[in-house]
């Protein structure tokens, strides 16, 4: 899978612009979608969190290692997503594997029916909790009704496993859909929502808050290392189950979090609260670039949310096969333009071309890079 996959080293800061392998680039890619992790005042939250309290507590959480910079985080992230209580981990990669087991724990669920197009870390986290794991195929209702129908034993429970924003095809889960079928069997969803908190929703909470799915049978995990600027992963919810979190193997057995990944991820926290226009100016962008990517014939797999006036800010197609998708990569970095070339989980089986626009990209940018792909389509055209 990862044969065609070409890795770069980034010199210098991510942002709108970036150097790889010395040469400088105009950048539509990563996942800094409001460009936080260079922000000033996040930067200068770790550094002064460092100096204050060192790196880390040198213990876990469920011993002495909660300190009031956990504690003052949790308390925002309630507050942010409107829920009783949060958790903080000290990597996104642990939230699913910590929320499918404290739904365990709580006797909530017997089987998982798991999106086949979710990230490996929801796969991974299905896997470890040692219940039966059965997937059914991508956003597929009907493939997830039918394998319900199929392995689901009476008396038994379901949890609906899903991503909130699929990061590589630009499409959203269907959570209401997911939510009726785990209801109707008396069972409940996860939703690991990495790509969609902060940029979806009318409060920035995600993908179950831009598309009205709203109930206590939804549980939500995602990770502060993208929209928000910093890094660890977060799980939000009813306090009997944060306390399962809190109390799990995940937490006894990790390390407490790193105090500067902690105070950053305060600070962007309370940048992405306070300022809705990055999130309004991100969803603007978006709509521009799909609005010019439409001109030439490319078919986003983004989504336009209505009631939000918001757009997905990441645009996924294909053209004319692996071999043009290279040729079309390789040309817009020869003219200075760097897009993502990838057959990361969730590509079509020839992988795609995936572009990024964050809330700083200007317009002229923008037409820059529908421009060079214009030149790129003719040259390369299949």
């Amino acid at each position: 899978m990862t044969s065609h996959r070409q890795h770069h080293i980034m010199e210098g800061r991510p942002g709108t612009t970036v150097i790889l392998d010395g040469k400088k680039y105009l950048y539509f890619a990563g996942t800094s979608y409001f460009q936080l992790h260079t922000h000033t005042d996040v930067i200068q939250a770790a550094v002064d969190a460092t100096h204050k309290f060192g790196m880390g507590s040198a213990t876990t959480r469920i011993m002495s290692g909660t300190t009031p910079l956990l504690q003052s985080l949790e308390e925002k992230l309630a507050n942010y997503f409107n829920t009783e209580d949060a958790v903080y981990l000290p990597s996104g990669y642990l939230s699913s594997l910590a929320g499918l087991k404290a739904l365990d724990d709580l006797g909530l669920y017997d089987i998982i029916f798991l999106d086949e197009g979710s990230h490996y870390s929801l796969v991974e986290g299905a896997i470890a909790t040692g219940k039966p794991v059965v997937y059914f195929r991508n956003r597929d209702l009907h493939d997830l009704e039918s394998k319900i129908s199929e392995h689901l034993d009476s008396g038994k429970c379901p949890v609906i496993a899903t991503d909130g924003l699929f990061p590589v095809i630009a499409k959203l889960a269907p959570i209401r859909d997911y939510l009726d079928l785990a209801i109707k069997h008396q069972g409940v969803v996860w939703v690991d929502d990495a790509h969609g908190v902060g940029i979806l929703g009318a409060h920035g909470r995600g993908t179950c808050e831009a598309l009205g799915a709203r109930s206590d049978k939804i549980y939500l995990g995602a990770t502060l290392s993208k929209a928000f600027g910093a890094y660890g992963g977060i799980i939000v919810g009813p306090g009997n189950f944060i306390n399962k979190v809190r109390t799990g193997s995940v937490m006894a057995g990790s390390s407490s979090p790193l105090n500067a990944a902690v105070a950053a991820a305060i600070k962007g926290l309370e940048l992405v609260q306070e300022n809705p226009g990055m999130r309004k100016m991100l969803w603007t962008n978006a709509h521009y670039l799909i609005e010019n990517l439409g001109q030439l014939g490319i078919t986003s797999e983004s989504k336009f949310i209505p009631e939000m006036h918001g757009t997905i800010p990441i645009a996924s197609f294909s053209s004319g096969g692996a071999k043009n998708m290279k040729l079309i990569h390789n040309y817009l970095m020869e003219e200075g333009i760097y897009i993502q070339y990838t057959d990361y989980k969730g590509a079509e089986p020839g992988g795609v071309l995936r572009i990024v626009v964050s809330s700083s990209h200007k317009k002229v940018e923008i037409v820059r890079l529908t421009s060079a792909l214009t030149e790129a389509f003719r040259l390369f055209s299949s």
